[in-house]
Formats: C-alpha cells, structure tokens, sequence
C-alpha cells in the first residue's frame, strides 16, 4: 500500500477519488482511447471540449445521486454514470490505420467509437475494485456481436449504462 501512494500519480490506479480530479479522469479517457487504438491498429481523434464536458456531466451526476453509503449498488451507480457521461458526448473517434474488412470488432469500434470508448472505461474502472475483491478478472473476451451489440444499445438510449455489466457480461461478486 505505501509502494503504491510513492509511485508517481500518473501511474497509480484509477479509483473513485482520484477520478473526481478532472487530469485524472482526462487520463483515464486517454489511456483508454490508446489501448483500443493499440488493440486495433488505429488512430485517436480526441475532442477536448466533450470530454471536458463529460467531465462535468459525470461531476455533476455524481453531486445529484443521493447515494447513502458508499456500498456496492453506489458504485455501479457511479460506473453506469461514468459510462453515460461519456457516450453522451463525442470525446473520440478513431479512423483506420490498416483495417481487415471483415473483422466486426473494428467495424464496431469505426462505427461506435465514442460508446466503445465509455464502456471500456467504465468497465476499467468496475474491473479493478473486482479485482481488489476477488483477485480475479471480472471479464471475459467478449465477441464482436457482443461489443457492437453493447455498443449500439448505449448510443440508442442512453438508461443502458446502468445495465453495463449485463452488456459486457462482467462477473459479479455481489448476489
């Protein structure tokens, strides 16, 4: 634990906190946008301003809730949040550096990017505390129907960020 607050912050883990200061969530959007730009073989076009306003939107959900504990219902309320926050706005788009036409994940990633984009980072963040819990994944490779299903769900209507872990088929400790 004391290893950890001496690193550098830039490479701590992300946690609620740290996500309430508006660099960290900055990072949190960029490394996300990078590994799925890496993943793929893509190119990152970033909007600023969106993300600033996600930022926002995501800061001022979070100040409405009336959240009474910080249980774990209150923190898959602040993920879909994060979630809806950033699909909400347009914070990124990739275009094609090399593309095989008929994988689907790309197709899905060109035509979604900004949905791709926030169940990833939503689904980081779910992720780690998982992690921290059980000290396993709570995610498995998902195929390509699953993601742009997920994806296309979340631009159509916004209420499907609350229902990411179903979407991304994450495991759950909770019952």
């Amino acid at each position: 634990m004391a290893e950890a607050a001496l690193r550098p912050p830039e490479t701590r883990a992300w946690n609620l906190s740290s996500l309430a200061d508006e660099a960290s969530f900055d990072r949190l959007i960029e490394t996300t946008a990078a590994a799925i730009a890496d993943r793929f073989t893509l190119k990152i076009h970033q909007n600023l301003v969106a993300r600033r306003m996600a930022y926002i939107a995501w800061i001022d959900k979070l100040s409405v809730d009336n959240l009474p504990a910080m249980d774990y219902r209150a923190f898959v309320t602040v993920c879909a949040n994060l979630i809806a926050s950033v699909a909400r706005y347009r914070l990124v788009s990739f275009s094609a550096m090399i593309r095989d036409p008929g994988d689907r994940i790309i197709a899905a990633v060109l035509q979604y990017p900004n949905e791709v984009t926030a169940l990833a980072a939503g689904a980081a963040l779910y992720q780690l505390r998982i992690g921290e819990l059980t000290g396993e994944p709570a995610a498995v490779g998902l195929p390509a129907i699953v993601v742009e299903n997920a994806a296309a769900n979340l631009a159509r209507h916004s209420e499907a960020a609350a229902r990411f872990r179903e979407l991304l088929q994450l495991h759950t400790p909770w019952v």
